[in-house]
Order: C-alpha cells, then sequence, then structure tokens
C-alpha cells in the first residue's frame, strides 16, 4: 500500500472546505487502498478560526475516513507581513515534524512560490516521488490583476524559483487547461532550450463530487425567502468579493435590468470588496441586488445553485484567465444544470465550447446586463438542453475520474 502526502497549506475539514480539491483526491485515494495523509496549517483561510490555541507545533485530526495534520502558523486577517510570515512556517515545520511520520513513498504538493519551494528537498530526502499541482498561476496572477509592476525586481526572483520548482518537479499537474502553453510562453520548455519536459506536465482541473451534489442537492435545504421565492428568477453568484472578482460590474449590470421585477441577484460571500459595495447599492438605490451569506456550508450550495436562473461567474477583465481556468464552482453550476454566464472569455472556456451559457468580455454594463437577460429568458426547450448538456459535460470533472488521472502519474 503506497503512502501518499497531500502537502495543501490552505486545506481545511471538510465542514469547513470550499475548495474540495485536495479532500475529495484524498477522499477517492483512500477508497482504493491508498494510505493518504493532508498536512495543512492550523489557520482556516478567510476565518477567523485557528485549530491550535496552544504552543503544539501540530496536531493531528481525523474527519471520517480522512487524516489530516495541521501545522500551527501565524495568524493573519489579509495579505500583509502576517500571512507571509505564515507561508514561510508551514514548510519550514512541516520539514521538522516529518520524521514523527512514516515516510511517504509520494508527495503531492500544492504549489507555493517561493517559500513552499523547501519542500522538494524533504521529498528527496524519503526518495519520493514528487509531484506538483499548480492551482494558481503565481506570481503571474499578480500581473494580470495590475497588483505588481513588471518592472518590479521582485518579479525576477519569483519567476526563477517558480521555473526551479516546476524543474524539480517529477510530475508537474496544471489545474488549468494552458499549463503548457504558460511553460511555452515563458520559454522555459527543452525545445526552447529550457529545463522542463512537456512530457512532464499535465492538465487535471478542479471538479466537483456528482454523488455528493445530488445528495446535499436533495437532502440540505435553506429556509431563505430570497432563494425559495418563485416569483423570482434569481442571478446567483457565490465567493469571494474581492479585486479579483470585480462584482461592482456585476452590480452594475444588475442596475441596468432594474425595470424587470421579477430578476433578483443574490450574492453569497465575502471579502475586501463587500462592504463598500453594500454601501454602494444603497446610495445608487440599487434595489434587485441582495447581499446574502458571507459563508455558506458546502453541503447547502447545491441547494443555492440549482434554485437560481443563471449562475454567475465575475472576474477582473484584461489578461486574466488567457491559459483557462480552475474555478472549483464553475464545475458545481456545471451540476446544477443551470446556465451560466461569465463576463470573461477565457482560453479553453468549457462554457463556450460546450455551449453552457455566456462568456465574453462585455464591452459595457448594459451587454452585461442584456447576456444575462437572454438567459433568463431562454425557451424551456432551449433551456432544458442546456441544462441536459451541461449534466453531461460535467462528468469528465467528476472526482472518481479526476482521481483515475492523478493515479496514473503515480505509477
Amino acid at each position: 500500500m503506497k503512502r501518499i502526502w497531500l502537502v495543501n497549506q490552505y486545506a481545511m475539514p471538510p465542514h469547513l472546505e470550499s475548495r474540495l480539491r485536495t479532500i475529495k483526491f484524498a477522499q477517492y485515494l483512500t477508497r482504493v487502498g491508498y494510505d493518504v495523509t493532508i498536512f495543512a496549517s492550523s489557520i482556516m483561510h478567510n476565518m477567523d478560526i485557528n485549530l491550535i490555541e496552544d504552543n503544539s507545533l501540530y496536531v493531528e485530526r481525523k474527519y471520517d475516513d480522512l487524516k489530516f495534520v495541521h501545522i500551527k502558523t501565524k495568524k493573519y486577517s489579509n495579505n500583509g507581513i502576517a500571512r507571509i510570515i505564515g507561508l514561510i512556517q508551514f514548510p519550514i515545520r512541516l520539514r521538522r515534524i516529518s520524521r514523527k511520520f512514516a515516510k511517504p513513498d509520494i508527495i503531492v504538493q500544492t504549489a507555493t512560490v517561493p517559500f513552499g519551494n523547501m519542500l522538494y528537498y524533504m521529498a528527496k530526502k524519503y526518495r519520493a516521488k514528487y509531484i506538483v499541482e499548480v492551482l494558481d498561476l503565481w506570481p503571474e496572477s499578480l500581473v494580470d490583476l495590475g497588483m505588481v509592476k513588471k518592472s518590479n525586481p521582485f518579479l525576477k526572483f519569483a519567476y526563477w524559483a517558480e521555473k526551479w520548482q516546476y524543474t524539480k518537479a517529477q510530475e508537474l499537474v496544471f489545474s488549468m487547461e494552458g499549463g503548457v502553453q504558460y511553460i511555452k510562453d515563458k520559454k522555459w520548455d527543452n525545445e526552447q532550450g529550457g529545463p522542463i519536459d512537456l512530457k512532464k506536465v499535465h492538465y487535471i482541473n478542479n471538479g466537483v463530487d456528482l454523488s455528493d451534489f445530488k445528495l446535499y442537492s436533495e437532502t440540505y435545504m435553506l429556509d431563505d425567502s430570497d432563494l425559495n421565492n418563485e416569483y423570482f428568477k434569481k442571478v446567483i453568484y457565490i465567493g469571494s468579493i474581492r479585486l479579483a472578482n470585480n462584482l461592482k460590474h456585476l452590480i452594475d449590470a444588475a442596475y441596468c435590468l432594474k425595470d424587470y421585477p421579477n430578476i433578483r441577484f443574490l450574492l453569497y460571500g465575502d471579502g475586501d470588496d463587500r462592504s463598500y459595495l453594500e454601501q454602494y447599492c444603497k446610495d445608487n438605490e440599487i434595489s434587485n441586488v441582495i447581499f446574502k451569506d458571507k459563508w455558506v456550508e458546502p453541503k447547502f450550495v447545491p441547494c443555492i445553485l440549482t434554485k437560481g436562473h443563471v449562475n454567475i461567474l465575475n472576474y477582473m477583465q484584461g489578461s486574466f484567465g488567457r491559459y483557462g481556468g480552475s474555478q472549483s464552482k464553475m464545475f458545481q453550476y456545471m451540476a446544477s444544470g443551470k446556465p451560466i454566464c461569465c463576463n470573461l472569455e477565457m482560453m479553453f472556456c468549457p462554457i463556450k465550447k460546450n455551449n453552457l451559457g455566456i462568456a465574453k468580455d462585455f464591452e459595457n454594463d448594459k451587454e452585461y446586463a442584456d447576456a444575462i437577460l437572454e438567459l433568463t429568458n431562454l425557451p424551456t426547450e432551449e433551456y432544458n438542453s442546456l441544462s441536459d448538456r451541461s449534466k453531461i459535460v460535467v462528468s469528465q470533472y467528476d472526482y472518481p475520474y479526476l482521481t483515475n488521472e492523478l493515479i496514473k502519474l503515480f505509477n
């Protein structure tokens, strides 16, 4: 029986986790006979929760069949120095405590460049196969969002560290479809004189557990007057409310539909921009936008999505998404069978490729509003056809299938 370590600093227990990738891989790997342990931080990202309140360096927990080791790191509330300290502490402390556990055969590490790079040496020490998962093109995403200028000297180091980790990985897995193209564009591949063999670069997107989705949608219902109001056509957004999500664009599109009394926008989530946007709606009398729960327990997400008429993906426009998307919620949206509207035309976009809604770089708020209106007014036959197509497409993102793709790399 092979022993697998899944190292993801931001992985959380199932009852708190909305980014399901790590715990779902752990669950299905365990079911087929692997001995799996998840190594994660004690700090729950975007939550005021620390699972270690004393001086312990780590704590072992079991959640049903999932084994976790939570490593104590510094508490943080934003992207400041405290979070950076935590990013440094995690790999250092993991290396320190690693000898307390039976050595792994395979380490699957979620990349956290540059701090997580040191875990390569831990894998080398244990002679474990070293697989790196890239769920976020960092530091590329900082440039895409305009948070760092290309002239910033830190970028040169950050890209070097990223390239170094990709080079050391025995298998390199991107959650976005354009990973190979990204390596080529950076000229890091062998054919352009770089150190990376493209044969070791793979694509395994984030997905959805269709079995869980069906069970939860039938079992866990929310007593919510807005969600359950059959008069309204609900346009649903679930996710972070931050700079990268650009929800002001969606809210301004909603304002364009203020004269349609049967359309309501329900926004679930939290982030740095929420309080500002709530006030913005009050100041501009945007009454068809309703801010809902700041956090939704994952088991209730299928209930929300299946009661929507249109589900929204919303991002900062520009170069973001040019290598594809890896949004877990996109596949939950697909599983709901509802049309998807996205304000960004990403490369390798499954929404556009499979005709599951509208994905476009809208030129203005009115065009965005018109797209949402079009989807809310689809004829019944066309709506049902889209729903059926969505449920077929999403099967290739079901976690049992994705786990088998990961297992192929173990061998």
